[in-house]
């Protein structure tokens, strides 16, 4: 099957606008995955540094304390204390699970020397009072690993964050095209449905243009033939004069209703369906059978359009059941509701007559096709079709030989 440039261009443009969507949403959601990514980093980082202040500051203690027990002699009661502090920062800086992501391998086996120094040396010479000359090594040498640790971290976090933050902005950056993207796309849907419609508008005004010429032709001739006949200086035949007058009248009706199809858009009367449909049924020559529920009944539609649609409808139903010996027709009408998207009035003629083949269903609304066997004279189901189309709707024909025909009418409401 052969796609035109029309046919798939639509498509084309609905397909990358929601591409570009989609592609939007991935940036915002990896911007925002980035930007907790930050901070996630920020707190690491603090947590990691706040445990070095904290031992940094208890080592500087320990050391005071180790200096003054060396002199005098006498142990500070505060000095045990400080030292299982110590090692309880230490111990938890290298038990951090994110540790080694800031840390170095060589500056985390450091760390882990500093805390066997800290239980091998400091730790006994607070206990026995003895040895304070090597615990002040030890001390010196977990002042240095802690000094180490501090700048590698230092070092490292402004490495992520440096990346977190180039990440960041590149995502901002996708979003930006991907918006840029979107923008263009949902342009480019603007014009060519603007130029849509304007091809549509043009090829209505031809359709009408040709309907108009089609149907008006042979009565014209008609009438032109009439005036022949009165130049002959005899008087007309009376059914010849009631035919002209007759063929006047279809000429006026045909005027008013492709009229009223062209201005199918602009701003026009709405009324109750129910008061509609009642008015039509009470001046049919047939009875007519209304089913319609106060819902439907409610409804407000334009009251040109459909009562020029719905007479149609029924002057096609009377010619149809002409032959029946009981003739019926229903008009129904029930609104429809719907998960998504706005309610529909489905507005239904049916009737018992002659019916169609599916042959004359499928061709009952091309232009100038017509299956009209009796005195009505309209604007056909193609006109109908093409009055319900301008009004947002659609006109669906069901019909079986030999038991009759129903045309449903779907507005939304």
């Amino acid at each position: 099957m052969r796609f035109t440039f029309r046919q798939i261009a639509p498509t084309a443009l609905g397909v990358g606008l929601l591409l570009s969507l989609g592609l939007s949403i991935w940036s915002i959601s990896r911007s925002d995955g980035y930007r907790q990514q930050t901070e996630i980093i920020y707190a690491r980082v603090l947590e990691i540094r706040s445990r070095i202040s904290q031992s940094k500051e208890q080592s500087a203690r320990i050391t005071g304390y180790l200096m003054l027990a060396a002199r005098t002699g006498e142990q500070d009661p505060r000095l045990s204390q400080s030292i299982q502090l110590l090692r309880f920062n230490l111990t938890s800086l290298a038990h951090l699970e994110y540790a080694p992501l800031f840390i170095d391998r060589q500056d985390m086996l450091g760390l882990r020397r500093a805390i066997v120094a800290l239980d091998n040396n400091v730790v006994p010479a607070g206990k026995t009072k003895l040895r304070y000359d090597k615990a002040l090594y030890s001390m010196s040498a977990i002042d240095n690993y802690l000094v180490q640790v501090a700048a590698t971290t230092v070092g490292n976090s402004q490495g992520l964050r440096i990346a977190a933050q180039i990440a960041t902005d590149a995502a901002h950056n996708r979003l930006r095209l991907f918006g840029a993207v979107s923008a263009v796309i949902l342009s480019a849907i603007a014009i060519y449905q603007y130029n849509r419609a304007i091809r549509d508008k043009d090829q209505h005004i031809k359709s009408f243009s040709m309907l108009f010429a089609h149907m008006t032709r042979t009565r014209i001739t008609a009438l032109r033939l009439f005036l022949g006949y009165l130049n002959g200086g005899a008087p007309p035949p009376p059914e010849m004069t009631e035919a002209a007058l007759h063929t006047i009248q279809e000429l006026n009706s045909i005027t008013e209703a492709l009229m009223t199809i062209g201005h199918a858009r602009s701003e026009t009367q709405l009324v109750p369906l129910g008061t509609l449909i009642d008015e039509i049924a009470r001046t049919c020559k047939l009875n007519v059978t209304v089913e319609a529920d106060h819902v439907a009944r409610a409804v407000s539609v334009p009251a040109s359009q459909f009562h020029l649609v719905i007479d149609e409808l029924l002057g096609n139903a009377i010619n149809a059941v002409a032959a029946q010996s009981e003739p019926a027709i229903a008009i129904r009408a029930n609104v429809r509701t719907r998960l998504f998207g706005r309610a529909q009035l489905v507005l239904t003629v049916a009737d018992n007559g002659t019916g169609m083949s599916s042959d004359m269903v499928a061709r009952a609304k091309e232009p100038f096709f017509s299956t009209k066997a009796g005195t009505h004279v309209g604007l056909g189901l193609t006109n109908c079709a093409e009055l319900v189309r301008t009004m947002g709707g659609k006109l669906d024909i069901s019909s079986t030989p030999g038991k009759g025909t129903a045309v449903r009418i779907t507005y939304l409401i």
